[in-house]
């Protein structure tokens, strides 16, 4: 996450509790993405809206390669857009529109998806960011170690998260929790 990844993971992390808290959540509250892109003034689509405009290419994301594509903020002018798959499960969707939104969140400019040679162009520090704050703004830290603290399996702090257990393992890796759920009740 940059040259000083601590810091700047801090600084999301901040940012994404902080934004939760403007919405009115607590530590182990669900974050409802579709609520945050209304706070932030940002449309979101799902891409089945689009079938008519194109309908080869959306048939081809929502059936047969799913996978291929899960969102993307899409700009005109200083606005901005979330497209996202809609056939993905609702913890996936979650996941995906809130790493677009923390793209907005921290500020992150428009770019060209395609480079000079029509490949696909990223910048992996901004990816990492928004990823980390797409992880912040859906699992708090404090919620997510006292879910552990008491004892809950994965899959039950996933469905009180609306997360996959593939974000929450990520979310305890990333974040201690495990380590320090169990300094706590010791």
């Amino acid at each position: 996450m940059g040259t000083d990844a601590g810091f700047v993971k801090k600084h999301v992390t901040d940012l994404a509790y902080a934004t939760r808290e403007e919405l009115g959540l607590r530590p182990w509250d669900r974050l409802d993405p579709l609520v945050l892109a209304e706070h932030l003034a940002i449309p979101v689509w799902p891409l089945s809206d689009l079938r008519n405009a194109a309908p080869t290419a959306t048939d081809l994301f929502l059936v047969s390669e799913q996978s291929a594509f899960s969102a993307v903020t899409v700009f005109a002018g200083s606005a901005r857009v979330v497209i996202h798959n809609d056939s993905h499960s609702p913890a996936r969707q979650a996941s995906n529109i809130c790493h677009e939104l923390g793209h907005g969140l921290l500020l992150h400019e428009a770019a060209p998806a395609l480079d000079g040679s029509g490949c696909r162009d990223w910048d992996q520090v901004m990816e990492d960011q928004a990823q980390w704050m797409a992880g912040a703004l859906l699992v708090h830290e404090r919620g997510l170690v006292a879910a552990l603290r008491r004892g809950k399996p994965h899959d039950a702090i996933a469905a009180q998260f609306g997360v996959s257990q593939d974000m929450i393992s990520w979310r305890i890796n990333m974040t201690g929790a495990l380590r320090r759920a169990r300094t706590a009740t010791r």
